[in-house]
């Protein structure tokens, strides 16, 4: 992609995970990335992606926010004019039995994994409409498609984006905008390893005993390296995948196939 004719992505969850690998990949591939996040990303994340795009603007905001998402979006919109990709991969995990979640637990869970993307979708699609362009990409999982024990209102958050993504892309076809989602499997990120250690710890085994059946439920027997999700990521956004909308991209080694 031609310096002089970078395309814009903003990308939300850059600091770390899926996000973090999401971030570095578009930058190393030409486009003025918008990092959103609740934290800063690190000094030498930073520094990275910088190497790779010198225009690349870094936010503090919390997606459940309306009015820090309306601000984030109206400075991204000042500063680059345009948005190509808006790539929604920040979330949450909430692992718990359902009698034992608090309401505070549930609407937190759905407010950052569901009420995030429908905020950032809803503040830059007015952006997206006026080019008669763009395309959209949220972060589902595979939770969204089995029952998974003491996963309810995570697998509900998930699910919830998947059907959101289907219905919006119909929404916005007339105007050029695709919007996809994708689904991982067990992907090798801090959140997931978080899982594992209470998980751990609850059952009084050791990480490594869950770590294995975690990575069973892979038809490869392991996790993904979060930059193989990325690639993923990529594909639904760019035009590589130009005749695709309001489709789920399973990413989850098998584990829907068994």
């Amino acid at each position: 992609m031609a310096r002089g004719n970078r395309k814009v992505a903003v990308l939300t969850g850059g600091s770390s995970g899926i996000g973090r690998a999401t971030a570095l990949l578009f930058a190393e591939r030409g486009y003025r990335l918008a990092a959103i996040d609740r934290t800063e990303p690190r000094e030498a994340l930073k520094q990275r992606i910088l190497r790779f795009s010198p225009n690349s603007l870094f936010m503090k905001c919390d997606i459940s926010r309306e009015d820090e998402v309306k601000r984030a979006v109206a400075e991204v919109n000042r500063k680059f004019g345009r948005v190509d990709c808006l790539l929604n991969i920040a979330g949450i995990v909430l692992v718990k039995p359902v009698d034992e979640t608090t309401w505070e637990e549930y609407r937190r869970t759905m407010d950052v994994n569901f009420g995030g993307i429908f905020l950032m979708c809803k503040h830059v699609v007015p952006i997206m409409k006026r080019q008669r362009s763009g395309s959209i990409v949220n972060a589902g999982s595979v939770s969204g498609h089995v029952g998974q024990v003491r996963h309810a209102v995570y697998g509900a958050s998930k699910g919830a984006i998947i059907s959101f993504t289907r219905a919006l892309a119909w929404e916005l076809a007339r105007y050029g905008i695709r919007v996809n989602s994708l689904s991982p499997g067990s992907v090798d990120t801090p959140m997931l390893r978080a899982d594992v250690r209470g998980e751990s710890k609850r059952l009084g085994v050791s990480f490594g005993r869950v770590k294995k059946e975690r990575e069973a439920e892979q038809a490869f027997g392991r996790w993904a390296n979060p930059r193989e999700i990325a690639e993923a990521v990529y594909f639904l956004a760019t035009d590589s995948s130009s005749f695709v909308t309001g489709t789920d991209l399973l990413v989850d080694c098998g584990w829907t196939a068994k």
